[in-house]
């Protein structure tokens, strides 16, 4: 059995830029690799990067990336942005296309993920909350 890793939380303020990304996914393996949960990391990176990459492709602000590691043994990511659009999965996919599949991809390695509407927030701004809920268990999808 692994050992029971503290509970700890992070914030990150994401600049809309595209290569905030990839900061993001270095902050998130060096929190997890210091807190002894390494075996997360390729999970968390990849799903913390397609909220991003979501937050910077629909909105025009700026991103606040949660990672916190809970009593229970999960990572919860979260990704708060100013885009007020509801998330929704694509229906419809054809092989080529090259976005539309960040969501499904949350739906597939996640143990839960969901989105929450923050109305109005101290500047006046709608605002949402995309997150999603990882653990030790390995989904076979990323097996």
């Amino acid at each position: 059995m692994l050992p029971h890793a503290e509970t700890f939380e992070y914030r990150l303020l994401i600049p809309h830029d595209a290569r905030a990304v990839q900061v993001a996914r270095a902050s998130i393996r060096a929190a997890l690799t210091a807190h002894g949960i390494r075996e997360l990391t390729g999970r968390a990176e990849l799903l913390a990067g397609e909220m991003l990459t979501n937050s910077i492709v629909h909105t025009t602000s700026t991103a606040e990336l949660t990672l916190a590691w809970s009593q229970w043994e999960s990572l919860r990511l979260a990704v708060r942005d100013t885009g007020a659009r509801t998330p929704a999965i694509r229906t419809t996919m054809r092989p080529f296309d090259s976005d539309g599949r960040g969501l499904r991809i949350l739906q597939t390695l996640a143990d839960r993920w969901g989105y929450t509407p923050l109305h109005r927030d101290l500047y006046g701004e709608e605002s949402k909350t995309v997150w999603c809920e990882i653990s030790r268990r390995v989904p076979a999808a990323w097996a």
